[in-house]
């Protein structure tokens, strides 16, 4: 996942936030990165380091409809007490 992520997204589409988060029928938790192509690699990779998120559970990056913004998204299961 994270070896896809660009500086250049001109030649991405652009979708919206909603477009990003993959559509499921069970309940999850998400955590969301907007930023800058560098700034979403180095924030997945501290999330790991700290064993709070797994790489490959990141979405895809997305470009956002600001130049040079893109969002990925983590989804969680919803843990029932």
């Amino acid at each position: 996942m994270i070896e896809n992520l660009t500086a250049d997204s001109s030649q991405m589409p652009t979708v919206s936030i909603a477009d990003a988060i993959p559509a499921s029928d069970q309940p999850a938790n998400r955590m969301i990165l907007i930023g800058t192509p560098d700034w979403i690699k180095q924030k997945i990779h501290s999330l790991h380091v700290a064993r709070i998120a797994a790489i490959w559970a990141w979405s895809q990056p997305v470009p956002t409809r600001n130049k040079g913004e893109m969002i990925s998204v983590l989804k969680c299961p919803r843990v029932q007490a």
